[in-house]
């Protein structure tokens, strides 16, 4: 039995041992479980964004309805304002310290990791998930404990730019309901994400002119109308009182506060304050609003506890069930703990830990900050100069939490998720997939990641002008971050992909030798400097190349794939297929476009090849990799026609490929065919 095995195992004996235990054990397992569970997650929702919470300017009935028959916690904190991240923290009870997803994209959860579901389905639960955003697919497995998982859906969306891959929340709704529909005779948890105001806003009508001034708004309010179709369910079917429903925020939105126009670089309360809602069946004195601190972590033992199930020991959050009921008196207390490692992971800047009260907020930086939420709740004024006692006592309770928070799962989640093509490329659009070089911590901790704050904005441009392949525009704007920020890691690392846009693959290779002199050797950049060698047609140094990305990188299989493929080109057959069944990748796109080349050129193999490419098409249907190939031997058959709309296709979705001088013969090829009626 491995390690995560046996910590499932021990999860359920422990819910097995309270039904062992003595009498007053057993009255409480009587009635263990007897709610079902609705989690609403609201992506990017600033609290101070719902009407509930003051905003004058908006309409969220749904919403409003449940502060109104439930509590509404006026001073709720994510923890790390970022999806991924905040979700582990709201459905294990962790902080990031604790799982180790401090990131999306390059982090994954760990196996070990026990969560909500799991537990919840040790007591019989059906439990579903019904995810709107690339960042929370099961590649990341926030999947484990669950059921049913949906993801479907999940593209760039076509009235917006390639920025954005998501579910509309009415698709998501859609598809909760059907489940529903099927189970709701049963004992459930239901955890429906809805990431519609996430940048870039575009409501759909009505609310796309009722908020044409204010966009954001427009898509939190088309949130709350998909919400209210839930509800409205439950209604019907008389479950709403057999049922606790949560909705909470992971993390806001900066919407130009302190020059962060979305989240993720800073900590301050635009995008750490999120919305926190708890309606309980027969709560006495409903409509509470309460002022203590409360944490995402606080909400995996709070349903724990409302469910008189036991409390699982790796929780860092407490229950507030007794808060909820009005069994204990609201107060000021409570403290919520807050990070952001994008700055150093991104951008190569300090991180930023932090902490909230009721009455300050204090940001552990290169220069620290100190803010007065009563007198100043804007975070304006850093009055940590003139506190230099409660900075030193607000930095030893972050330097506690964080000893008593880390744990071994670090280096697990650190490995990171296996991603498809299109996922990938999904994630490199919102720019969570960061990957070649790394920052040096020690030049790292003294750059003030407010002091380059006027940088954040040419940053996200990198990120689209990269989407779009405008590359000789994006050559200008990583100039002038480079120009501010030498050691900018998302201008360096983006640098490479403009000269290999741009079809100049030696400058490419150059620059990334100079940006490895800088931050040391990484198995990234050996295999993009593979990739071009390969286009330049120098197949010793692309093997070269490839051979270390692996000796760096093991158990990346995209880095064995390739130099499979280059041994197979170089005709070297047999040590071609050992490389594949190393990387254990034959019944993945890769292999079946692998072995799709292999039959190539082999007498009777052409159904064998031909079938090869549409596994290969189906398995990745958005790879342009598969289908610039899949495009070249229908050229070669015969098939001009249908090669040009593959090649088409392919160049839409990597645009480096106008750029590839094969690309452009094919291309040119088809073109003549056609012509000519081949």
């Amino acid at each position: 039995m491995d390690k995560r095995m046996k910590r499932k195992a021990l999860v359920a004996a422990a819910a097995c041992l309270v039904c062992l235990a003595p009498a007053i054990i057993l009255f409480r397992c009587s009635g263990a479980g007897k709610y079902n569970v609705l989690l609403i997650t609201l992506d990017t929702t600033r609290a101070d964004r719902l009407r509930c919470y003051g905003y004058k300017n908006i309409e969220t009935p749904a919403l409003n309805r449940l502060a109104r028959e439930g509590v509404m916690f006026k001073n709720a904190y994510s923890h790390l304002p970022m999806t991924l991240p905040a979700h582990v923290s709201i459905l294990s009870g962790t902080y990031p310290l604790y799982s180790g997803v401090i990131d999306n994209g390059g982090y994954r959860v760990p196996d070990e990791l026990t969560t909500l579901p799991e537990i919840l389905k040790s007591h019989g639960y059906a439990t579903a998930a019904f995810v709107s955003a690339a960042v929370l697919k099961k590649a990341f497995n926030l999947n484990q404990g669950f059921d049913f998982w949906d993801e479907e859906d999940i593209n760039p969306q076509k009235e917006l730019s390639a920025l954005v891959a998501e579910r509309k929340g009415n698709l998501t709704t859609d598809a909760a309901l059907k489940w529903l529909e099927k189970n709701y005779g049963e004992k459930w948890f239901l955890w429906v994400h809805y990431y519609d105001p996430h940048q870039e806003y575009a409501p759909p009508e009505p609310y796309f002119h009722l908020y044409f001034f204010d966009k954001y708004a427009g898509e939190i309010a088309f949130t709350d109308v998909q919400v209210k179709r839930l509800f409205q369910f439950l209604d019907q079917k008389k479950l709403t009182d057999k049922t606790i429903i949560i909705a909470i925020g992971d993390h806001g939105e900066g919407l130009g506060e302190h020059l962060e126009l979305t989240h993720a670089a800073f900590i301050y309360n635009a995008t750490q304050r999120v919305p926190f809602l708890v309606r309980v069946p027969g709560m006495k004195g409903p409509g509470k609003a309460a002022s203590q601190v409360v944490g995402q972590v606080d909400l995996m033992p709070t349903v724990l506890d409302l469910l008189a199930l036991p409390p699982f020991k790796e929780v860092q959050g407490r229950s507030l069930k007794k808060l909820i009921l009005g069994q204990e008196p609201d107060s000021d207390a409570g403290e919520a703990f807050i990070q952001s490692n994008l700055p150093f992971l991104h951008y190569g800047w300090s991180e930023l830990y932090g902490l909230a009260t009721s009455n300050y907020k204090y940001i552990q930086a290169p220069k620290p900050e100190l803010y007065d939420l009563e007198k100043d709740p804007g975070e304006l004024e850093n009055i940590a100069g003139k506190n230099e006692k409660l900075v030193k006592e607000f930095d030893f309770k972050i330097q506690q939490i964080k000893k008593s928070s880390r744990s071994d799962l670090a280096e697990s989640a650190k490995k990171g998720a296996q991603l498809d093509d299109q996922t990938m490329k999904q994630l490199e659009a919102l720019g969570y997939a960061a990957s070649g070089p790394v920052a040096d911590p020690e030049r790292a901790k003294n750059k003030n990641p407010k002091d380059y704050a006027d940088l954040l904005f040419p940053l996200t441009v990198i990120q689209k002008q990269l989407v779009a392949g405008e590359y000789q525009a994006l050559l200008k704007t990583i100039e002038f971050v480079l120009k501010r920020d030498p050691e900018n890691l998302q201008a360096l690392r983006s640098k490479e992909k403009a000269y290999f846009g741009l079809g100049e693959y030696q400058k490419a290779i150059e620059w990334m030798d100079y940006v490895m002199k800088l931050t040391g050797e990484n198995a990234e950049y050996y295999y993009l400097i593979g990739t071009c060698y390969i286009r330049m047609e120098q197949f010793a140094k692309a093997q070269a190349a490839f051979e270390k990305s692996i000796k760096l990188e093991p158990q990346k299989k995209l880095y064995r794939y390739y130099l499979a493929r280059l041994l197979l080109q170089l005709g070297k057959r047999e040590d071609a297929l050992k490389m594949l069944d190393e990387a254990q990748i034959r019944d993945t796109w890769m292999g079946h476009l692998f072995l799709a080349s292999y039959y190539r050129g082999q007498e009777g193999r052409e159904g064998k090849v031909e079938a090869e490419y549409e596994l290969a098409l189906e398995q990745a249907p958005k790879s342009p990799l598969v289908k610039s190939e899949y495009a070249e031997y229908l050229l070669r058959i015969g098939r001009p026609k249908k090669a040009l709309e593959l090649l088409l296709e392919a160049e839409k979705e990597e645009p480096s490929f106008k750029a590839d001088p094969n690309i452009r013969r094919f291309k040119r090829e088809m073109q003549e065919a056609i012509e000519k009626g081949s």
